[in-house]
């Protein structure tokens, strides 16, 4: 799955792969591939843009 993300790092706006997105015990969006930002080259800094938010939500109540 392609995510919109924004590095937590330099703040650069990107779509990711992600491969197939899942939550944890507690809840957590986990992601099967760990986000790398294309400009920083910072890992595992991510957040969710208001797309990938739209993106996730979607998800989630698909996956109900």
């Amino acid at each position: 799955m392609i995510v919109n993300l924004k590095c937590g790092i330099c703040k650069y706006v990107y779509d990711y792969e992600v491969g197939e997105p899942s939550m944890d015990k507690n809840r957590k969006l986990v992601f099967e591939n760990k986000p790398v930002c294309p400009k920083c080259k910072a890992i595992d800094k991510e957040l969710l843009t208001e797309l990938g938010q739209s993106q996730m939500t979607a998800w989630y109540l698909g996956d109900l």
